[in-house]
């Protein structure tokens, strides 16, 4: 049910006059029969499982379990050419050679550039892969969510700013519009919400400002169980790379890790605090 709102004025703290909208009409009963006593919660046994890529220091730094746990949600961010992508299709193809179904989905890389990057780590050729490019004459919305309808253990995607910005452009939405669909979209696929009831967690690779700090809404930002920062070292501390969590309900915040990428290898080594 639409509620009218009128617009009235009233005095804020310091005394000075705002306008504010409040219903003009009652607002619809609510009910609230969905309460619950934390003793009586009862869920999926299958939401508490965890999914280990066999990499000892990864799994380590994920979660207390080990790996990434079911029904989750981790955002990554950090400096350009740090190595986003190339870590967490790591993960990815890690999962998935242990039997878990996986989809990457990307939305800044095509064909040609993934190609390169098969060559460079062969493991990542496991990998199914879905190019938003091939699909341009279709609407983005509908391609992201009949994929993801399919039922995945895991999902990447690379990046969802270009997700976000394709499906304002091809549905005519607002920034904030498109980003609580994606959100949506996300929650959906946690509770098992597609064709094989799986309950999915999703790699989520956003953009960063030019002094590091993350890009979207606070609703963006709270669907994510965990924030993994990217970065590259100063010369002066080695020059290397590292990930940490900003956040991580799943795991230690405060817990490193240093990686490095030759031609065609990535290294881990032992996170820094455990």
């Amino acid at each position: 049910m639409k509620v009218e709102k009128r617009e009235v004025v009233k005095t804020g703290k310091r005394g000075r006059p705002r306008k504010i909208q409040v219903p003009s009409t009652p607002a619809a009963p609510i009910d609230f029969d969905q309460i619950t006593k934390l003793k009586d919660l009862d869920i999926d046994q299958r939401m508490l499982e965890s999914m280990k890529t066999g990499i000892s220091p990864v799994d380590k730094l994920f979660s207390f379990e080990g790996g990434i746990p079911c029904a989750s949600n981790i955002m990554a961010i950090g400096d350009p050419g740090v190595g986003k992508t190339s870590i967490m299709l790591d993960v990815v193809a890690s999962i998935q050679n242990k039997g878990r179904k996986c989809l990457f989905i990307s939305a800044e890389m095509g064909r040609k550039q993934m190609f390169k990057y098969t060559q460079r780590f062969p493991q990542f050729g496991t990998v199914d892969t879905l190019f938003t490019s091939d699909f341009m004459d279709f609407n983005t919305k509908d391609v992201v969510e009949q994929a993801l309808n399919r039922g995945y253990d895991l999902v990447l995607i690379d990046s969802i700013a270009e997700v976000i910005e394709a499906v304002r452009d091809d549905n005519g939405l607002d920034r904030k519009t498109a980003e609580a669909w994606l959100v949506e979209t996300c929650v959906r696929n946690n509770k098992g919400e597609n064709e094989e009831e799986k309950f999915t967690s999703f790699l989520l690779i956003q953009q960063v400002t030019k002094s590091g700090d993350f890009v979207g809404s606070n609703k963006l930002k709270h669907l994510t169980d965990a924030l993994l920062e990217m970065r590259k070292e100063t010369e002066d501390d080695g020059g290397g790379a590292y990930m940490s969590f900003q956040k991580n309900r799943n795991g230690l915040a405060e817990d490193r890790m240093n990686f490095s990428l030759s031609n065609s290898k990535i290294e881990y080594s032992s996170t820094v605090g455990s």
